[in-house]
């Protein structure tokens, strides 16, 4: 699961069914490379976002430090690179200022990716930064000498509205923004460790655009805790119904005790919400919640994709066979299901997937593994649904020392699979991969 850069630091299902699986090595039928390493300072370092592609294939993202010094350490930077006839270019399109840099606070550190408007505009977080230093929101829009002009659309203030937005955002019909904060708001129950008083549980948010051009935003949920959700992760999806799915970290009433004392947090596995305008406002509801044992997925490592009406995908870095899995929910009407469509077991299998699936063509579902593999430093993965069920095959396994992948992957119209790593790379700055399936 995507963490927090900063922080360092039960409705039980009705039935788990087990797929049929088998796992195959398919690097000898799929290629895959580096196709850039970060150099560190001003041209950026670190990614953990996952990537955005435009129509013409470009490729965009965020490095969570490099770009312009903040005490020490780069404020990260927003990157493109470029498709050419010949290869790659990157491009820095905007380094992140500290407040002393700038008479406007700008945000600082990106962990989440970048996601375009019809008008080709980006927008995206900063996990820190802004006028309280909790984060932003910001916009890049093209300008006419062929740069990106920033513009920061809203600072967060930490308590009530939240702090560490470090999601993917997600427009709705309408151009509002959506996404979702690590920390911060009124929740007070059990936050996964964190001193709730402080801290809070995390929000789900909206920004709206205003006639003059401003934004307002708008808490639409603040996380409680056990038997609610708390810190939320990664990006909201529509439901298809006007509201939203998402997955948290921790929180859900589905009992997580190892029986280690005080190692133990009280209940809660993680769960899956679902947020629903009502009237002037919203509601949330615990649809889900993981728990310990019996070969269950648990904690969730991203947000989902939605297969059909009532139907989630997703991969969880935990659960399993211990080394994290590929499940399905669906609502049966009388409650949500898991099915778990594929169990990692380490090597050369892969383990803990991070971020979320992505779509390919159809019945096939693409992901990344934080370490296991043939060489043990994460690979990238398929999961095929096939007549005698789910097929997982290896397609590339990460072999240039500690990559340590921290997003999932994105699938371009080719079908081609890219994906960042934190580390790794010819600098050990971090890197962009290719893969073809």
């Amino acid at each position: 699961m995507r963490r927090s850069l900063l922080s360092v630091f039960l409705i039980l299902p009705l039935a788990v069914v087990v797929w049929p699986v088998k796992s195959v090595d398919a690097q000898a039928a799929s290629s895959g490379k580096i196709i850039y390493s970060f150099q560190g300072g001003a041209d950026g370092e670190y990614p953990y976002s996952d990537l955005a592609i435009d129509a013409a294939g470009n490729l965009y993202g965020t490095t969570s430090q490099g770009g312009i010094d903040c005490g020490g350490y780069g404020c990260g930077t927003v990157f493109e690179l470029a498709h050419t006839k010949d290869g790659w270019t990157h491009q820095v399109l905007h380094k992140f200022a500290s407040t002393s840099l700038r008479s406007s606070p700008d945000g600082s550190y990106p962990t989440a990716g970048v996601v375009f408007d019809s008008s080709g505009n980006l927008y995206g977080t900063t996990e820190s930064g802004g006028k309280s230093g909790c984060g932003t929101v910001f916009k890049l829009a093209p300008n006419s000498n062929g740069g990106w002009q920033e513009s920061i659309l809203y600072a967060f203030g930490c308590n009530p509205d939240g702090r560490q937005p470090n999601g993917d955002l997600v427009f709705d019909s309408q151009g509002n923004l959506y996404g979702t904060t690590f920390g911060g708001g009124t929740g007070t129950g059990f936050c996964g460790g964190s001193d709730s008083a402080f801290f809070g549980c995390g929000t789900a948010f909206r920004l709206s655009l205003n006639p003059d051009g401003s934004w307002s935003e708008t808490t639409i949920y603040n996380f409680q805790g056990s038997p609610d959700a708390a810190i939320p992760v990664d990006a909201l999806v529509p439901d298809g119904k006007g509201g939203f799915y998402g997955a948290s970290e921790y929180g859900g009433a589905g009992p997580c005790s190892t029986g280690h004392g005080e190692f133990d947090p009280p209940d809660g596995c993680s769960a899956v919400f679902e947020l629903t305008p009502a009237g002037a406002g919203w509601t949330e509801s615990v649809i889900y919640s993981f728990f310990r044992g019996r070969g269950f997925a648990r904690n969730p490592s991203g947000g989902f994709i939605v297969g059909g009406p009532n139907v989630l995908f997703g991969a969880s870095s935990s659960g399993g066979n211990g080394f994290g899995s590929i499940f399905r929910l669906e609502d049966s009407g009388k409650g949500w299901n898991q099915d778990i469509l594929h169990r990692f077991y380490g090597d050369p299998d892969g383990r803990g997937p991070v971020g979320r699936l992505a779509k390919g063509s159809q019945n096939t579902w693409f992901g990344v593994t934080r370490s296991g593999g043939a060489n043990r430093d994460g690979t990238v993965f398929a999961l095929i649904s096939t007549k005698a069920g789910w097929e997982e095959r290896v397609l590339f396994n990460f072999e240039s020392g500690p990559d340590f992948p921290e997003a999932g992957p994105a699938v371009d119209s080719q079908g081609h699979v890219y994906g960042t790593t934190l580390e790794g790379g010819s600098k050990s700055y971090g890197s962009v991969y290719e893969v073809i399936p």
